[in-house]
């Protein structure tokens, strides 16, 4: 868990700085850098789906998944929760709450540097991965909350639920990636792709609801474990 509370702490501090100089960064600027920052969030989804080899997997994988979080609607969930951490902050802090909050969950949480790293820091007891990306995160942030408020930095608690539960999770991972060793590939794909999404609705203002599509990185798990008894069962 080391790495993770390094990432979110970059988070937190990165937000501080934001919300604290806020003021005197120019919201051209700001926004400028945040399109921008889209722009290489595109690009790291890209350069996320470059090694993946069973594109199949990867294509069945979000149909599936997005089909299921459709009919779950994670997203209202999501914005329904956000809205009402919105409502109980604003007691005391007076902004919007919601936008920061999903976007920079989203950003922060969906991808193969907090799935690989936080798999490699748990496993391994290497936290590399997850100090690169506590460097990009604690970046974000700065501009980020710098224009999206408080809401940037109550992601960080996200981060903490999420890696943490991957982190719980790895021991079970574990013989999935010894025994199909594509599995983390193929779970990094499918988080490479809603990256992009992430990256294009945040240059070009659409509102591809990425939260739905969360489920897809449960299938190939749920591939990686069919095979396994496939396999036992020819055998």
């Amino acid at each position: 868990m080391f790495g993770t509370i390094v990432n979110v702490f970059a988070i937190i501090l990165g937000s501080i700085i934001g919300i604290i100089f806020n003021k005197r960064i120019n919201q051209d600027i700001a926004y400028s850098l945040f399109k921008v920052l889209g722009l290489c969030v595109i690009f790291l989804g890209i350069i996320g789906l470059v090694k993946v080899e069973n594109t199949m997997i990867i294509i069945i994988s979000m149909a599936l998944g997005t089909l299921v979080g459709e009919i779950i609607n994670i997203e209202n969930k999501l914005e329904i929760m956000s809205g009402r951490i919105e409502t109980v902050v604003n007691r005391y802090y007076k902004g919007k709450i919601k936008d920061g909050f999903l976007t920079a969950t989203l950003l922060f949480c969906i991808g193969s540097m907090a799935i690989i790293g936080t798999i490699k820091s748990t496993l391994s007891n290497n936290h590399d991965t997850l100090y690169a990306k506590s460097i990009l995160d604690g970046i974000t942030s700065v501009i980020f909350a710098s224009s999206m408020g408080l809401g940037v930095m109550l992601s960080g608690a996200s981060v903490l639920l999420y890696q943490g539960g991957i982190s719980l999770l790895a021991n079970f991972i574990k013989p999935l990636v010894t025994a199909v060793p594509d599995t983390i590939p193929m779970i990094s794909g499918v988080g490479s792709l809603m990256i992009m999404g992430l990256g294009i609705n945040m240059v070009f203002n659409l509102k591809l609801k990425i939260s739905n599509m969360l489920p897809s990185i449960l299938v190939p798990i749920l591939y990686a474990i069919g095979l396994i008894l496939w396999r036992s069962a020819v055998s």
